[in-house]
């Protein structure tokens, strides 16, 4: 996966003013294109092919960028409603 994804979620991820981006996308197409011109705008280059990729992969992308965090609370709705999901993580020794 393209490592400027991956840092673009972790910013994504911990800012309402990012996500509220997303407000008005309709579908994974729309969801794409805001994350290549939201990710563009903070100097993340990666293509809308790429934004879709790791949206369908979602449970990957989450399992990189979040390291030893909590889920927020949008991962967890996400969970919940069975569009991904837990794995246990095993702490880092």
């Amino acid at each position: 996966m393209n490592q400027n994804i991956i840092e673009y979620y972790r910013q994504l991820r911990v800012s309402e003013d990012l996500m509220a981006a997303f407000s008005l996308s309709k579908t994974p197409e729309d969801v794409a294109d805001t994350a290549v011109e939201q990710g563009d705008k903070l100097g993340f280059s990666f293509t809308k092919e790429e934004a879709l990729a790791a949206g369908m992969n979602f449970k990957a992308l989450c399992s990189q960028a979040v390291n030893d965090d909590e889920l927020t609370e949008f991962e967890l709705e996400m969970i919940s409603a069975g569009l991904i999901t837990a794995t246990p993580r095993t702490p880092k020794h």
